[in-house]
């Protein structure tokens, strides 16, 4: 099953930076679990590089090039480590060795 891209909409303070944006734990958690995703699709799919999020009110994606699979997964897997969700962890794992 084709993986449907999300549409990203944020509503944020003028001004506001995105090291803010990015310290949100919800935010981080939903734009981690969209990375391994797509990554997931992207080596199933044998691409180049892989979308993960549509900007909302655009037709512009987020995409993210094969040689930043590796080290997205990595951060990924540093992430699920900290918060002890080792499923995730051992998923995430098999994919930076299929790379």
């Amino acid at each position: 099953m084709k993986r449907k891209v999300p549409v990203f909409r944020v509503n944020a303070r003028p001004g506001t930076s995105y090291s803010k944006l990015t310290e949100i734990p919800e935010l981080k958690d939903v734009i981690i679990e969209e990375t391994v995703l797509a990554i997931k699709e992207g080596i199933r799919k044998k691409k180049k590089s892989t979308p993960i999020f549509e900007i909302a009110g655009s037709d512009c994606y987020v995409e993210l090039e094969k040689n930043n699979w590796k080290p997205s997964l990595e951060n990924a897997l540093e992430y699920y480590i900290e918060r002890e969700e080792y499923n995730k962890c051992a998923e995430t794992r098999d994919l930076i060795n299929k790379l």
